[in-house]
């Protein structure tokens, strides 16, 4: 066995720690634990050469322990157990004194690389022994002992970072559970900082280590005076900062140098400033992912929330990895173990992320402090991911399955941290996400980007001001505009998200409607107005480095700023740091399904132009149905065929659902025959009668006219009973009842009526109705259940509210509102509050957007792009800067006004756009005043110095 050469190494550790517990044991409580530990210590000091040796007779005596000393000297199993055993059953004791110098022994046994192996409570002896000594000190943090959470701490997160003590799965997640709530429960301010820094360098590591695939990865200590800020009022003097900073850096060397004990190179553990320097290699080669990738994790700008708290209540499940979870999820079962673990955390933040709804938690905050944390360690992931990360389709479906949601039941917060984060959250995925995410982006940017910026009257103001930080950051990154232009803006099945962008800039930089009422106070609008004026200037400079990268321009205007441009505010003038290399965006660079066929300029300007005239195309049909649809055949954008415009009518986006209605009631040959085949598309078979009703009033609203709805529900009559030929004696039973059905949906979920239908009603109405015979009793009777507790209504689209409320007054009143078959009117926060339904109908979306959409993501990368973007932007961008321009005298907004113009036209006159850079320079010759130097202002010289610098450089 063990020589006493080597023995001495380990039993020095093991030693003091045993005479502690034995000096501070309870002879009555502790009786036991003090035996166990005297005949472990008289064995440790015992002169045999091998004092630890167990019985031939004993199994174990043969098989290798996880207790190694560092040498060549190995400990059996039996060995290895009747030296930790004392160690685990101290820390069960619950006695302060005792937990102490086990917890601390085990800390240095893990530090000092004397424990080896896998701790896994499925995998054998020795990683069963493992895990029970990691739990054994997971458990210890419930003493609510200042001293004892430090130190488990310290022992945790040495066990995460040691390479000889491998940590995965189950007892990875049991750590990152007792950081969580150790950060929750201590009532220390310090050790709640030295919880969350631990956590997040635990982060750290999985994630470098799946990245790198090895454990061997180096890892530098995270910056913690970073992760302060702001600085707490309870460290004005940075002295916890400097503790917690040791603490982390004294762990990290601590084990480093277990691996690297000779290398010369080290930074000694007083050297403060130098240990957490990391030079990064600014590639996106797999060969350099180690480097950049650190230098992302370290990055002082993903700290700029601070964290909170959150309740312990229902939590452990979330983390827990539990078998029957795991039967249950196929997804956990990655082969790979650094992936798995990455996968595994990545799920529990994500789970705990949406754990408890906004609304609950605003009546008790401690409810919401741990979905904050969560929130912040997802945004801090996704903005350092690797290429990995980005790339991997198992990962790709985790954020589908489990951070879109998280972000749909967050997104509607009326919290603005949770907010904040969200919106932190979602730019991550569209900078560095997007060629893996193309449909959830396009669904996700109207909900949380466009809903707040469209609402110019009376907005959130927080909230608004969030979202127009969030696009001036967008436009950072030059590559993500453009891409953002062609693959929605060029997308048929997709908003413009772009030219939506930009339109509701302008309506923010213009203000307040005249007349109309606002909630904002005068500073507030003030202050978004100057924002979004920003913002678009932003895209302007943004489309212009892109066009510059791409053309290899210099940019004529980097050393020749006049001095009042240059000294003014520049909006996200500190990039982030994973925007500003020279590189294309990450998310647009790795994604398997990414196309080259976005340089082909004939068939974007085919998609575009196909795109605006159908739109132009829905735009009459939902003036004017029949001129529409003659307008798209004539387009060739619809067949004339009765069957191919009820296809059309079916699964088109923002048509007017009340026009469709209308449409569909005519009584017109063409569009009686088309009617005729949108009902037959529907197949009724195996359906209850209930389920085809909804099924069919999904996609329009009823009309108002008794004769029109009469021969859409015959029709639909026709159709379930041929579908379904022994469920009624003939058609026209299902006709009545048909009527009776929607009927009974209005009685029962209009507020309006206040005598509501009884089951009995119901039955008594509906008698004789199946050629003088009555329905089965039990039928009706559960029909009338599914109706009274789930109402039919005709399924949400995206229109937006303005479309919604432009609906002609006279429908609204007609027959469709009585029957209740409408969207359910809401104010504007309220709509997006966060409910089953809601979030049934985005989940909708996604699959909608998934299968109509074209799955393949265009990397755009020919110049020619910006000839439509700016045929797009460039009358709300004149107006947006010349009326203040005009009209004030503000000299920041004057200067952003003057950057506007000399954006705009460096992009139109590059791109030979002489129509365009004419209304630009025409507009700022006008405001140069030299017509009437009398007249002439300070802003009137800048407009002659901009006009100018462009002659120069033109």
């Amino acid at each position: 066995m063990a020589s006493s050469e080597a023995d001495s190494r380990l039993s020095q550790v093991v030693a003091r720690a045993l005479e502690k517990i034995i000096k501070n044991a309870s002879w009555r409580k502790h009786s036991k634990l003090a035996h166990q530990c005297k005949a472990l210590l008289e064995r440790l000091t015992s002169p045999s050469d091998s004092p630890l040796a167990s019985p031939d007779s004993e199994p174990e005596s043969s098989i290798p322990g996880p207790l190694h000393d560092g040498g060549a000297v190995e400990y059996s199993l039996f060995e290895s157990e009747f030296i930790l055993s004392p160690l685990i059953n101290a820390c069960a004791t619950a006695f302060n004194k005792i937990v102490d110098p086990a917890v601390d022994c085990i800390q240095k046994l893990i530090a000092y690389g004397y424990l080896r192996g896998e701790a896994d409570p499925s995998g054998g002896p020795e990683a069963q022994l493992l895990s029970k000594l990691i739990e054994s000190v997971c458990k210890c943090h419930d003493l609510s002992d200042d001293a004892i959470e430090l130190l488990v701490l310290k022992t945790l997160l040495s066990a995460v970072t040691s390479v000889s003590l491998r940590i995965h799965g189950d007892c990875l997640l049991q750590i990152v559970r007792t950081c969580y709530d150790i950060y929750l429960g201590s009532k220390n301010v310090v050790n709640q900082t030295t919880a969350k820094a631990s956590l997040v360098q635990m982060l750290v590591i999985v994630f470098r280590r799946m990245e790198a695939d090895s454990s061997a990865v180096p890892v530098q200590p995270i910056v913690v005076a970073e992760l302060m800020e702001p600085i707490e009022k309870s460290d004005a003097d940075g002295s916890m900062t400097q503790f917690v900073q040791g603490f982390i850096t004294k762990i990290m060397q601590d084990i480093d140098g277990v691996l690297n004990p000779v290398t010369p190179s080290r930074v000694s553990l007083g050297g403060h400033d130098g240990a957490f320097e990391t030079t990064a290699v600014e590639t996106t080669n797999p060969a350099d992912l180690l480097d950049s990738t650190d230098k992302d994790m370290l990055d002082a700008k993903y700290w700029e929330i601070s964290m909170y708290k959150t309740a312990l209540e229902g939590r452990k499940g979330e983390l827990a990895d539990g078998e029957a979870d795991r039967d249950e999820d196929l997804e956990v079962q990655i082969g790979n173990k650094f992936k798995r673990d990455a996968f595994l955390v990545f799920r529990a933040l994500c789970k705990l992320s949406m754990k408890t709804p906004p609304k609950e938690a605003l009546a008790d905050p401690l409810l919401m402090r741990g979905k904050i944390v969560a929130l912040e360690l997802l945004k801090i992931l996704l903005e350092n991911a690797g290429t990995v990360f980005r790339t991997s389709e198992r990962f790709l479906g985790a954020i589908k399955q489990y951070l879109c949601l998280s972000l749909l039941k967050n997104s509607a917060s009326t919290l603005m941290i949770v907010f904040q984060l969200s919106c932190s959250i979602f730019i991550s995925l569209v900078s560095r996400f997007r060629a893996g995410l193309k449909a959830e982006i396009g669904v996700f940017f109207p909900m949380i980007v466009l809903r707040v910026l469209e609402n110019v009257a009376q907005p959130n103001f927080q909230q608004k001001m969030i979202v127009l930080r969030f696009l001036d950051k967008l436009c950072l990154d030059s590559q993500t505009l453009v891409d953002i232009f062609i693959n929605y803006d060029c997308d048929v099945n997709s908003s413009n998200i772009f030219e939506r962008m930009v339109n509701g800039l302008l309506k923010t930089a213009q203000g307040v409607p005249p007349g109309v009422a606002t909630t904002l106070l005068p500073p507030q609008e003030a202050t978004m107005k100057l924002e979004a004026m920003r913002c678009l200037v932003a895209i302007l400079r943004s489309m212009g480095d892109w066009m510059n990268k791409q053309l290899r321009i210099p940019d004529p205007y980097s050393t020749k700023r006049f001095e009042d441009v240059e000294n003014s505010p520049e909006p996200g003038n500190v990039p982030m740091a994973i925007l500003n290399g020279d590189e294309p965006a990450e998310g647009s660079d790795s994604h398997s399904e990414a196309s080259n066929e976005a340089s082909d300029v004939l068939t974007i300007e085919q998609r575009r132009a196909y795109k605006l005239e159908l739109q132009e195309g829905i735009s009459l049909f939902n003036r004017k149905p029949k001129k529409g649809i003659e307008f798209l055949i004539k387009a060739n954008k619809v067949g004339d065929s009765p069957e191919e415009i009820a296809a059309f009518l079916k699964n088109a986006s923002d048509l007017n659902k009340t026009l469709i209605g209308d449409y569909l009631g005519e009584r017109e040959d063409l569009s009686l025959k088309v009617m005729h085949a949108y009902v037959d598309s529907f197949d009724f078979q195996g359906m209850e009668f209930d389920e085809a009703i909804r099924a069919f009033l999904q996609g329009f609203r009823l009309p108002g006219e008794a004769q029109k709805i009469d021969r859409i529900m015959e029709k639909f009559a026709e159709r379930y009973c041929k579908c379904n030929p022994k469920a009624f004696t003939s058609a026209d039973t299902a006709y009545v009842l048909a009527y009776s059905v929607i009927m009974l949906n209005t009685d029962s979920h209009n507020p309006m009526v206040k005598n509501k239908m009884s089951a009995d009603d119901f039955i008594r109405n509906n008698r004789g109705i199946d050629d003088g015979k009555d329905l089965p009793e039990e039928y009706l009777r559960s029909l009338f259940e599914r109706i009274s507790r789930n109402e039919i209504k005709m399924k949400e689209d995206d229109l937006s509210l303005h479309q919604k409320q432009s609906v002609n007054s006279n429908r609204i009143l007609g027959l469709d509102n009585i029957l209740n078959i409408v969207i359910r009117k809401r104010d504007e926060d309220q709509h997006m509050e966060t409910s089953d339904d809601l979030i049934r109908h985005m989940q909708e979306q996604f699959k909608e957007k998934a299968r109509k959409s074209k799955s393949v993501y265009y990397a755009a990368t020919d110049v020619v792009i910006l000839r439509f973007m700016i045929e797009v932007c460039w009358a709300p961008m004149l107006a947006a800067f010349s009326v203040p321009l005009d009209q004030s005298d503000d000299e920041v907004v004057i200067t952003l006004c003057l950057e506007g113009f000399r954006y705009a036209i460096h992009v139109t006159a590059v791109m030979s756009m002489k129509t365009h850079r004419d209304a630009f320079v025409t507009s700022l010759a006008k405001f140069t005043s030299l017509h009437s130097p009398a007249d002439i202002k300070q802003k009137n010289i800048y407009a002659i110095k901009v006009r100018i610098l462009f002659s120069m450089y033109r």
